[in-house]
């Protein structure tokens, strides 16, 4: 199972990575929303595979969750009353738990 979590973390980290270079160099490849859409689903899902502490079990499920709708939404092309704003929050709260966790597991 060590390979699914590499695999999901490493096209996490390509997903991150293209996500902030094409509109900061200004770069259009095509198909890069499909391509990127596929991207973050595959790697929430394999994210969702990998088995994780029951500190940040709830922040990486969030985390993947968020992923799978992100990647979802431009593939399925039916507009979600409100999407932004939940994936918004879905993100925030994502992130305070991954946050808390990392730093519960610090101080013990």
């Amino acid at each position: 199972m060590k390979w699914i979590r590499n695999l999901g973390m490493f096209l996490l980290g390509i997903w991150l990575i293209l996500t902030g270079l094409l509109p900061l160099l200004r770069i259009t490849i095509p198909f890069s929303g499909t391509i990127l859409a596929l991207l973050a689903v595959a790697a929430g899902v394999l994210i969702l595979l990998r088995p994780v502490r029951p500190t940040s079990r709830l922040g990486v499920l969030l985390l993947s969750i968020w992923l799978i709708l992100t990647g979802l939404r431009p593939l399925i092309k039916t507009p979600i009353p409100a999407s932004d704003i939940i994936l918004g929050l879905l993100a925030i709260v994502a992130g305070i738990v991954i946050l808390v966790g990392g730093k519960a597991r610090n101080e013990s």
